[in-house]
């Protein structure tokens, strides 16, 4: 007998499998920050002001094509945008909405890396929107 079932391996039967264990298809919540905050808030495709919780990390190049979960190769997008683009590249989804700058925030000038004058301060080199949260009442246990 062949041995437990627990023992396949998923991607012999063609379950995963197609990634690397490393690799990953989302942005987490920090680098989701990071992105709407260097959009400054705003839809890269249609320019809409959008709210974070709105937001969607669109790819440059889609994952479909090769491309990975990177805030170089992310956009901040809004649904309807995302949905539009679907798995076409960000150059190609740029030139079918008509807009003929197929650049995106954190792109890259012409002719090599982008170099940044902003000094480093105590508080960081990005500032995180501010959340409000609500206030509750604590009961006091007569400690």
């Amino acid at each position: 007998m062949a041995g437990n079932l627990w023992d396949y391996n998923p991607s012999v039967l063609g379950f995963g499998g197609s990634e690397s264990k490393g690799s990953k298809r989302t942005l987490g919540i920090r680098d989701k920050q990071i992105l709407y905050r260097r959009a400054r808030g705003r839809c890269e495709a249609c320019g809409r002001k959008i709210e974070f919780d709105e937001m969607e990390s669109g790819h440059k190049n889609p994952a479909s094509k090769g491309g990975t979960a990177t805030l170089r190769n992310s956009v901040c997008i809004c649904a309807r945008c995302n949905k539009l683009q679907g798995t076409d590249s960000w150059a190609t989804f740029m030139r079918k909405m008509g807009k003929p700058q197929t650049r995106s925030v954190t792109s890259t000038k012409k002719g090599g890396k982008k170099k940044s004058k902003r000094r480093r301060t105590n508080t960081g080199l990005f500032e995180l929107p501010k959340f409000d949260l609500p206030e509750f009442d604590v009961p006091d246990f007569g400690v």
